[in-house]
C-alpha cells in the first residue's frame, strides 16, 4: 500500500476540514476512532467526517498521537538518530492509497546529537483515497513507531476506522484537523519567501528572503547522498540576518563539502508558528 506525502493533499485535507467544521455543531462519534495506548504514547484514527459522500473518492483523516511527558518521535527526516512513524495499511477495504502530511518539526539535542521530530501532541492529516468512490470504507492501520527519552523504545499500535456510505457530518475530531492542517508547512512562494542555497568552499549556505521580518527560524533539509545512504549528521546552522530582519542566512559547514553544485534539496523553514518548504537546487559560489 503506498503512502505518499503532496502539498495538493495537505491542501485538500485543510479545505475539506474547515468547511465541515464551520458547518454546524454536530457532535457524533461516527469517524472518531478510540485512543490505543502504545509505549508512552497513545494513538487514534480519526476522520474529518462521520460518512463517505456519494461520489467521493478521497477522505480526510489523522493519525493522533499523544505522547508521554518528555517523550518524543520522530520527523520523515530524523537528523543524527531515529526513526520516524512507519505507516502499514494492508489490512484496510477500499483504500488505494493514503497521502501523509508531515507538521513542521522541532530540533532536539540528545547525547550530543541533533535530530528532528516533535513532542507532547501531532496530529498528522492523511488523504485516503478510495478504490471505489463513495463506498463504505474500513481503516486499518498497522503504525510502527520510536519513542525517545534518555532510551528509546520501540512501539507498535493497531488502529481502525469504520466510515459508513452516506450524508457526511463534522467529527468531533474535523475541527482539531483543520487546526493542525493550517500548521503544516505552505509553499515557500505562497507566503512570499524565497529561498536559495549555494556551495561554498568550507559548506553551504542557505538564504531566505522574506516581506516581513523573521522572529528566530530554524532551517531543516534534507536530500539524498545516493540510494540505500542516509544523509550525513548535519550541525546546527549558524544564523546571521540582514536587511532589517528580512534576509536570514544559514551557514552549515561540511567537511568535505558533501552538498555540490546541483544537488536538489528540500528546505523547511520554521519561524515560530510560520513554516514553509521549497525545492531548490545547489547553486555554486558566487565569484
Amino acid at each position: 500500500m503506498a503512502a505518499m506525502g503532496s502539498e495538493r493533499a495537505a491542501r485538500m485535507i485543510l479545505a475539506c476540514s474547515v468547511l465541515l467544521a464551520a458547518s454546524g455543531g454536530v457532535r457524533a462519534e461516527e469517524g472518531v476512532g478510540p485512543w490505543v495506548s502504545g509505549d508512552e504514547a497513545e494513538l487514534r484514527l480519526v476522520s474529518a467526517v462521520s460518512a463517505v459522500a456519494p461520489g467521493a473518492g478521497t477522505v480526510p483523516l489523522a493519525l493522533h498521537m499523544r505522547l508521554a511527558e518528555g517523550w518524543r518521535i520522530y520527523w520523515r527526516t530524523p537528523g543524527a538518530s531515529g526513526l520516524p512513524p512507519q505507516l502499514d495499511w494492508s489490512g484496510s477495504d477500499n483504500l488505494e492509497a493514503v497521502a501523509m502530511a508531515w507538521p513542521a518539526p522541532v530540533r532536539f539535542v540528545f547525547f550530543g546529537q541533533e535530530s528532528y521530530g516533535y513532542r507532547g501532541e501531532v496530529l498528522f492529516p492523511l488523504a485516503a483515497q478510495l478504490v471505489r468512490p463513495g463506498e463504505a470504507a474500513e481503516f486499518r492501520l498497522m503504525v510502527m513507531y520510536l519513542v525517545c527519552r534518555e532510551v528509546c523504545i520501540p512501539g507498535e499500535s493497531e488502529l481502525a476506522l469504520d466510515l459508513a456510505a452516506g450524508a457526511p457530518r463534522p467529527t468531533t475530531a474535523a475541527a482539531e484537523i483543520a487546526r493542525h492542517a493550517a500548521r503544516l508547512p505552505a509553499p515557500a512562494a505562497s507566503r512570499g519567501v524565497s529561498i536559495r542555497a549555494i556551495a561554498e568552499p568550507q559548506g553551504l549556505a542557505v538564504i531566505a528572503a522574506a516581506r516581513e521580518a523573521f522572529a528566530a527560524p530554524d532551517l531543516f533539509l534534507e536530500w539524498q547522498i545516493a540510494p540505500g545512504h542516509r544523509r550525513p549528521d548535519l550541525p546546527r546552522p549558524a544564523l546571521s540576518l540582514a536587511e532589517g530582519g528580512r534576509e536570514a542566512t544559514f551557514r552549515l559547514g561540511l567537511h568535505p563539502p558533501l552538498v555540490r553544485p546541483g544537488t536538489p534539496l528540500r528546505v523547511t523553514l520554521v519561524d515560530g508558528a510560520a513554516a514553509v518548504e521549497a525545492d531548490v537546487t545547489v547553486e555554486p559560489a558566487l565569484p
